[in-house]
């Protein structure tokens, strides 16, 4: 890298660090110096942001060490969601398609419990046993994302918990203050 061109990334570093700083002393965060290295002091960002678990009976418990859903600032983060009958550690069906209304709707009640509906989904994630389902699981995923469907990831995987044939996951923007527009009233 020529001198040049480290000056200028530094000069943009700079910029942007000071611009955070400002952002930073204005919102619930803080900044606090740290050493990198033991070469130079930089502002390091703690987020002092509450962090609420949000759980219901409504779908099935998390089957390992993390939480159905997290609400943080305003925006939710609902974990991956098989298709677990609510109350049994039972699949609703073999068929990849009643899987996938199963998973949908225990996401639905996760969303409700976190003050969410589908329409304020912004991003999910799919994972799929077999990506020759691809199809039989986006007729149904349509259903429930039919206006307006957020940006989503579909993967392929090995396998996945307890056998099931898919998996989804989603984020929203969650919106306590009136203020901050929905998804449809940005759109």
């Amino acid at each position: 890298m020529t001198a040049a061109r480290a000056l200028a990334l530094r000069g943009v570093s700079n910029r942007l660090l000071a611009t955070t700083t400002s952002v930073v002393r204005s919102s619930s965060l803080r900044v606090t110096p740290s050493k990198t290295r033991g070469v130079s002091t930089r502002a390091r960002l703690v987020c002092a942001a509450s962090k609420e678990i949000i759980s219901t009976d409504s779908a099935p418990g998390a089957v390992g060490p993390y939480s159905q859903a997290i609400k943080s600032g305003n925006l939710l983060f609902v974990s991956g969601c098989i298709p677990l009958v609510p109350g049994t550690t039972e699949f609703n069906s073999e068929a990849v398609e009643e899987q996938t209304d199963q998973a949908l709707k225990n996401m639905g009640e996760i969303l409700k419990a976190g003050g969410c509906t589908f329409d304020d989904v912004v991003k999910t994630t799919v994972l799929l046993a077999d990506i020759k389902d691809f199809a039989a699981v986006n007729g149904v995923y349509s259903k429930y994302f039919s206006s307006d469907p957020p940006a989503r990831s579909a993967f392929a995987v090995r396998e996945l918990p307890l056998g099931a044939k898919v998996e989804m996951s989603a984020s929203q923007r969650w919106a306590d203050d009136p203020a901050v527009p929905s998804k449809k009233e940005l759109v």
